[in-house]
């Protein structure tokens, strides 16, 4: 026998009515076959296994110790066979058995919640996973997730499907105190308060860096985070000024009491939000994912983000406008 070798599951099937039956014919009159066909069979699964499973000219049939413990088993394998063969039916018909996506964390709470109950309607099995994009961009490339949504398009790696979603404008947040009669710009909000920033470990507060840079902007930086809750604080109690994107304030919506929003340069900067999986394993579902998170931006989220910076455009979203 060659030890590598599997079962296959129309011997196993023979055998086990050759083991509810009284005889090698009855079995053969059950299965619709002849007599031989069931010998040839007992005999190839015999063969197959090294050993006799039946003992020869015996009514009823009576097993031999293999054949005991083979019996014992094959109903538990045919039974997960079947099972098996109904989850994929039910998963072709639903489109999807398992998915699992990992969103940046300002996207998980804007969007998770709501798309965790849309999704359950489509998959057997859903998991969710947050945090920073270079966390994301790992757990994706070690086949830890299947979908991820975030601002990193994963260039110069092949094979991918790519869906742009939206563009996440970066503004600005000051504390009331700091508000003039006219608008500040940002060099004067440089020269007058500290900025309270998001730390370089994170792809905002390096974007944070890049905006700094090309405004040519020396600001005094007094405290950094990752977290936007605390950015906010630090602005609500007078410490600082403060950038953030446009998602990042949905998370913050509950604390903007004592704060002022502000533009950042008529909206031109800002994150691409994108979704990533890997080409064609996940069917029609990334599309899909992606029509959701549009939809929901537009029909839920934008409204929010109005009614606290009224200013801001349904176009400065738009990815191509």
């Amino acid at each position: 026998m060659n030890q590598d070798q599997l079962l296959d599951t129309s011997l196993l099937r023979l055998f086990v009515t050759i083991a509810e039956s009284n005889s090698l014919n009855d079995a053969a009159a059950r299965l619709g076959i002849t007599q031989p066909a069931i010998s040839q069979g007992l005999r190839q699964l015999e063969d197959r296994l090294g050993t006799q499973l039946v003992v020869r000219r015996t009514r009823p049939v009576k097993l031999t110790v293999a054949g005991t413990v083979l019996r014992q088993n094959a109903d538990a394998i045919l039974g997960e066979l079947r099972r098996l063969n109904a989850m994929v039916r039910d998963a072709a018909e639903k489109g999807l058995g398992r998915c699992r996506l990992g969103m940046v964390t300002s996207l998980s709470e804007v969007f998770g919640s709501q798309l965790f109950a849309k999704l359950q309607q489509r998959v057997e099995s859903l998991t969710m996973r947050s945090g920073l994009a270079n966390q994301l961009r790992h757990d994706f490339l070690n086949r830890e997730t299947d979908i991820v949504i975030s601002n990193d398009p994963f260039d110069g790696i092949e094979h991918l499907e790519r869906y742009p979603l939206l563009r996440d404008p970066m503004l600005i947040a000051i504390p009331k105190e700091l508000e003039m009669s006219t608008l500040p710009e940002p060099s004067v909000l440089a020269a007058s308060s500290p900025l309270i920033k998001y730390g370089r470990s994170s792809d905002i507060g390096i974007y944070t860096e890049v905006i700094l840079r090309r405004a040519n902007l020396e600001t005094k930086v007094k405290f950094e985070t990752d977290d936007t809750h605390t950015l906010m604080r630090f602005v609500q109690g007078g410490h600082g000024w403060g950038i953030l994107s446009a998602l990042c304030l949905l998370q913050v919506l509950h604390r903007l009491e004592g704060i002022v929003l502000l533009p950042l340069d008529n909206s031109r900067h800002f994150r691409s939000i994108h979704l990533i999986a890997r080409q064609g394993e996940m069917g029609s579902l990334p599309e899909s994912i992606s029509e959701m998170i549009q939809t929901m931006f537009y029909a839920e989220v934008y409204p929010q983000i109005t009614n606290v910076a009224p200013w801001i455009e349904k176009k400065s979203f738009m990815l191509t406008h």
